[in-house]
This record gives C-alpha cells, sequence and structure tokens, in this order.
C-alpha cells in the first residue's frame, strides 16, 4: 500500500466521520427545537424523549464510534437524500479544480456510504447514487 493510498483513506474516513457527528448533530439540534416548541402541550414528553434518544446517539458516536441499530443507514439515507436534493437545485457546477478534492454533496455521500460499508454496516447501494 503506497503512502500516497493510505492518506487518502485516512482522509476519506476522517471526513466520513465528521460527515456523520455533522448529521447526528443536525438531528440533535432539530430534536432539541422540537422538544422546546412543544413545552406545555401533550406532545412534550415525546420530544424530550427524543431530544434524549438524539443526543445519546450522537454521544455514544462520540465516545464509541458506534452506531446501533438503523442510525448507519439513516445517515446514508440522509446524504444521499442530500445529494439529490442539492443535485435537483443547484445551478450547474464550475469548472473542477483538480488540484482539490470535490467536497459536493455527491462525494459527501460516495465517502460517507462506502465509509459504512467498510465498517460492517449494511448500506443499500442506491440507484443512481453517489460513486467515488
Amino acid at each position: 500500500m503506497t503512502d500516497d493510498y493510505q492518506q487518502r483513506e485516512e482522509w476519506r474516513a476522517a471526513f466520513a466521520q465528521q460527515v456523520i457527528t455533522d448529521c447526528l448533530g443536525q438531528w440533535l439540534r432539530s430534536a432539541n427545537e422540537a422538544a422546546v416548541a412543544a413545552v406545555g402541550s401533550e406532545h412534550a414528553a415525546e420530544s424530550a424523549r427524543l431530544a434524549r434518544q438524539a443526543k445519546d446517539k450522537l454521544t455514544r458516536w462520540r465516545e464509541k464510534g458506534d452506531l446501533r441499530g438503523d442510525t448507519a443507514a439513516r445517515i446514508a439515507d440522509a446524504v444521499v437524500e442530500r445529494m439529490e436534493h442539492g443535485q435537483k437545485n443547484s445551478p450547474p457546477p464550475e469548472e473542477p479544480d483538480e488540484s482539490f478534492p470535490c467536497f459536493d454533496s455527491g462525494y459527501r455521500a460516495a465517502v460517507t456510504c462506502q465509509w459504512l460499508r467498510d465498517q460492517g454496516y449494511d448500506i443499500p447501494t442506491y440507484p443512481g447514487g453517489p460513486e467515488l
């Protein structure tokens, strides 16, 4: 294995891990906002439970690198959905700069899905989905 290959793989792993952390963090922010909005309503207890659950998932990920249950598949779905949504709503890209890696939503989705598969998570292949 060459040093360049190893560096690229380490970088992709770190990139995917950051995408996962960002996704879990966004879910926590959304759950917290929903819990605050639900205070005093009949949905307050359920909203608070979902916020605690989102916090537990982010904490478990940060501390142990563990994505239990369907969390890995949900993250893959979220990054692919973001990619698909971004492709439909974004202007055509400018000429790519080959000297700098591409960080568009398709690349984020491809790196994240592949890294999750490499870790043993059952991540489907998406039709027309992201590829490295």
